[in-house]
């Protein structure tokens, strides 16, 4: 009985499985290329801003340079993903929505943000999804900035100091190649990097006016930390990985890897199980 009861139910199986299965997905559609504007003045007696972005899949380009909080462009070829803004006297957000509704793509898709801050005092959030992004934030004054992306190609660029203090700069992606350049210029007292599978690389050159501590959690992955030649940095590698390359006139004591003797001190704890960990002194 017990057989006759398998063969049944897998008699039933094969003749579901004979049976075309129709899945109707649907056509994301290109129209014409829209585009919207962003000028945002200043507002009287605010001295810290809250600023917001928030892209779909696409190219995001950022730099400093505006008389406002800020400016821009953002073109884009799916009627559904007109960017939407909120405003309040000290805050701004700028967020696309519908970008993760499924569909197969009709024609070339168009999301390119050129973006421009101003010099005021600000707490700096960036959110995108799948994307290639470029962030001069070279000069501008940010007092914390949370960046997160999905699979990216992404800089970050700090090529001449940030006037005020950065509390924290956090960085979260996946999949992606990430470059972040003159971290020391960023003038972050905390730097919290977490990654997945990728390739990245912490540049440190910069002027460092003060003790920098930075953590950076990571999956399978290539990771570089360039140290100026004249920098003190202690690198402690607390994971289980045992592929470290050294440039540099570094001092190994177990786990830990010391370079430099005096000044503001750049302490880096590393996690990574698996993958290469790169120490190059410049």
């Amino acid at each position: 009985m017990r057989i006759l009861k398998i063969t049944g139910l897998f008699l039933i199986v094969m003749v579901l499985l004979a049976c075309s299965v129709s899945v109707n997905v649907p056509t994301l559609s290109a129209g014409e290329t829209r585009t919207f504007t962003v000028d945002e003045p200043l507002s009287s007696g605010v001295d810290l801003y809250k600023v917001g972005i928030e892209m779909g899949a696409g190219r995001l380009t950022l730099a400093g340079g505006s008389s406002n909080l800020i400016e821009g462009e953002v073109s884009y070829n799916i009627r559904s993903w007109e960017p939407k803004v909120s405003r309040s006297t000290d805050a701004f957000t700028i967020k696309q929505t519908n970008t993760d509704q499924l569909g197969i793509p009709s024609g070339t898709i168009k999301n390119q943000w050129n973006l421009r801050l101003g010099s005021v005092p600000m707490e700096l959030s960036i959110a995108t999804g799948a994307s290639e992004s470029d962030f001069d934030l070279s000069g501008l004054s940010i007092t914390n900035l949370t960046i997160s992306d999905g699979a990216s190609k992404s800089t970050v660029r700090f090529d001449t100091g940030n006037p005020e203090i950065m509390g924290l700069f956090s960085y979260t992606t996946g999949a992606s190649t990430v470059e972040l350049i003159g971290l020391g210029n960023s003038n972050a007292q905390e730097i919290k990097f977490e990654g997945g599978v990728g390739s990245y690389t912490l540049d440190f050159s910069g002027f460092l006016g003060h003790d920098m501590n930075v953590t950076i959690n990571t999956g399978v992955s290539d990771v570089k930390l360039i140290i100026p030649a004249d920098a003190y940095v202690r690198v402690n590698n607390n994971g289980a990985l045992s592929d470290i390359d050294v440039s540099g006139t570094w001092t190994v004591n177990n786990n830990t890897y010391t370079v430099g003797e005096q000044g503001p001190l750049i302490t880096i704890n590393v996690e990574m199980a698996v993958g290469s960990l790169h120490l190059m002194q410049k």
